[in-house]
């Protein structure tokens, strides 16, 4: 034994040789949920994906409310924590040990952490309750826009709020002193925000006026002060990835994109001078693009395909530009078959013959639901015709899907309602793109869809004109 022990050491002293190094030490996360509901799992999710976060770990809580996790080989950075429903963030160094205590009806207020890794922990905590959820200050209160907010305005609340965030981590770094990587971090997700408030604004303003915000010529100037050009390192972050979604409202402050290559080209040509010839700028682009009325996306198509430098957002595009191609009025309305209320099985093919008018919905959407007093008026005006209204919740759970049709005026004649507990992919409103509900279809007698996006039940004139033509026909 003790030969090779020799042999071993004159081994790793020889020149050039390289003993091996021991890996980073295991960030070791402890808590406890104080009158938390049991029967759940507590998640931990890196942020290692631009999808956003993926789970890195998980357990059970104890009947006391106690949990321990164990993450090894991870590197510094955002993560999040989660336990039925709730959510709260992290930030992660190998190495740290700490614990988070809560009382789960309070759970963004109590969140406390105490251990290695604490103050950038419990910055996050006190941060989230301070900006979000405790009620604002008159000096600085939340930027929250109204239909009647001038552009010059909204600026001053936005400086305004982000000037009291910097201060409150200004000060709290003071008397709990940040690694200097997340302080930085902090800072940057700060100046997002701000962008992503003063971003947010003009379509605002469009949604509810239905008129363009009168924007001055230097309305964009704060995307001068922000790192445009420097976030590519920082793509799996959150906030990165919701200023990006945001920067929409640059490219298109009064509107959907028009079916015009040229309304393309242009948009690339304002991305490129924000972002340069980066990654972000070709996500940014991304999101935007997936957000746009299908024969515009299409005919956007070929210049985000010269544009384009990422492989994995050029293959989502297809696929999104296959399955928007097959959703053109005019194309057979792929079918689908689900249960009723009663259990029966119910598929679109069904209705050959009638004019179907596809609604995809959910009860937890609070749009959906304000659409149903205009959508049983819709109904009776076509009492005995052959219109189907038939209704697809996207609902997890049968008995929230029920209770909603109990209290809302959701059934009567020529309602037929299913339900589609699975997952997006697979399921009728993946199939239909249904990412944003409620979503309206029109399908003619012929099984062909008419309108991909059909007017709403509360559009009342528009409405009744497109099912009159749908019958007509």
């Amino acid at each position: 034994m003790l030969l090779l022990i020799s042999l071993l050491a004159l081994r790793f002293a020889q020149p050039g040789a390289v003993p091996p190094q021991p890996g980073p030490s295991p960030t070791v996360l402890r808590g406890h949920f104080e009158h938390a509901p049991v029967g759940d799992t507590v998640y931990v999710w890196y942020a290692s994906t631009r999808a956003g976060f993926t789970p890195a770990a998980k357990t059970a809580l104890s009947s006391t409310g106690d949990f321990q996790l164990s993450l090894p080989n991870l590197k510094a950075g955002s993560a999040s924590l989660s336990y039925a429903r709730q959510r709260t963030a992290l930030y992660l160094q190998p190495g740290d040990e700490f614990t988070v205590r809560l009382d789960f009806p309070r759970f963004v207020e109590t969140v406390r952490y105490t251990g290695r890794g604490e103050a950038a922990n419990n910055y996050l905590a006190r941060s989230l309750y301070k900006f979000e959820y405790e009620p604002a200050t008159p000096d600085a209160p939340r930027p929250t826009p109204t239909p009647t907010m001038t552009p010059a305005e909204m600026r001053r609340l936005a400086d305004a709020f982000r000037l009291k965030q910097h201060a409150f981590m200004n000060t709290y770094s003071r008397a709990h002193p940040l690694p200097a990587a997340f302080a930085r971090q902090a800072a940057l997700d700060i100046d997002l925000q701000w962008g992503r408030t003063l971003l947010d604004y003009p379509g605002y303003v469009h949604s509810t006026t239905k008129q363009p915000a009168a924007l001055p010529p230097t309305y964009f100037d704060f995307l001068k002060v922000l790192p445009l050009q420097k976030l590519d390192d920082q793509l799996t972050r959150e906030n990165v990835l919701r200023f990006l979604s945001a920067y929409g409202g640059r490219l298109l402050p009064d509107g959907p994109l028009p079916s015009d290559p040229a309304a393309a080209r242009r948009l690339y040509d304002q991305a490129t001078a924000d972002f340069g010839l980066t990654k972000a700028r070709d996500l940014a682009m991304y999101q935007m693009l997936t957000f746009q009325p299908d024969a515009a996306l299409l005919v956007a198509y070929p210049t985000f395909k010269q544009q384009n430098r990422d492989s994995l957002l050029g293959r989502n595009m297809r696929q999104l530009v296959r399955r928007s191609a097959v959703l053109q009025p005019g194309q057979p309305a792929p079918t689908f078959s689900l249960l009723d209320e009663s259990g029966k099985t119910v598929s679109l093919s069904d209705f050959k013959g009638q004019v179907v008018y596809l609604d995809f919905w959910a009860s937890w959407c609070g749009p959906c639901v304000a659409e149903a007093p205009a959508g049983a008026e819709m109904k009776r005006k076509f009492v005995g015709r052959d219109v189907v209204f038939l209704y697809v919740s996207i609902d997890r759970n049968p008995d929230d899907w029920r209770k909603a049709l109990a209290k809302y005026p959701l059934t009567g004649p020529s309602s037929v309602h299913l339900i589609d507990q699975k997952a997006y992919k697979g399921s009728a409103g993946g199939t239909y793109m249904a990412d944003a509900i409620p979503s309206y279809w029109l399908i003619g007698r012929d099984g062909r869809i008419r309108a991909a996006h059909a007017p709403r039940p509360s559009e009342g004139a528009a409405t009744v004109a497109a099912l009159e033509q749908a019958l007509a026909q």
